[in-house]
């Protein structure tokens, strides 16, 4: 009598591995999605957080208009990295190196601090940044820039490029300009 070993054979010992494969696969996707989507919430979540911080730092303070007024804008009203970053010191009260900015807090109409984002949320000029690492876009109502182009006029306007990085001129849905699906985040939406 001849004895069979007992053990797998090689098509046998492929088919585990493809199975194995076509499973971390699945997996694979499943958990990018999930980090994709985790990335988009918590974007949504800084914005939402910003428009409440600014919100209540215009019904304390009045406008930015005052606390704006030496920065270059652009014709479309956008503020620049520098004036983002100062919108954040003024709302936390701090300075981009996390020193407390006593002139601030000294205010007697200044209540906050209105915002208290983590060191990683801001960039190295101190602007709030969204879960890929951009600045967050931001407009505010000012002077001659009150109505231009904003759409919540009667105040303030902040959006991230989202997932594909691009911008998409705000748009969180429809056809980006680049071809694509439009998908900034934005506060206005």
């Amino acid at each position: 009598m001849v004895s069979r070993k007992k053990g797998f054979t090689l098509i046998e010992l492929l088919a585990v591995i493809a199975i194995i494969g076509i499973l971390a696969g699945f997996i694979f996707a499943a958990v990018s999605s999930s980090v994709e989507r985790a990335k988009i919430t918590k974007t949504q979540s800084t914005i939402s957080n910003l428009s409440i911080a600014l919100t209540n730092y215009e019904r304390d303070n009045g406008s930015f208009d005052a606390k704006l007024e030496n920065g270059q804008q652009m014709p479309t009203g956008i503020l620049d990295e520098s004036e983002r970053a100062e919108v954040v010191r003024i709302l936390t009260g701090k300075r981009a190196d996390g020193r407390v900015d006593t002139q601030i807090r000294e205010d007697p109409r200044w209540s906050g601090p209105y915002l208290e984002p983590k060191t990683k949320e801001l960039s190295d000029k101190g602007a709030l940044v969204d879960a890929w690492g951009h600045a967050l876009m931001m407009r505010i109502k000012q002077g001659n820039y009150d109505k231009m182009m904003l759409h919540r006029p009667d105040s303030f306007e902040t959006h991230s490029w989202g997932p594909n990085e691009l911008d998409d001129e705000g748009k969180s849905s429809g056809k980006s300009r680049h071809g694509g699906k439009a998908d900034d985040i934005n506060n206005w939406d």
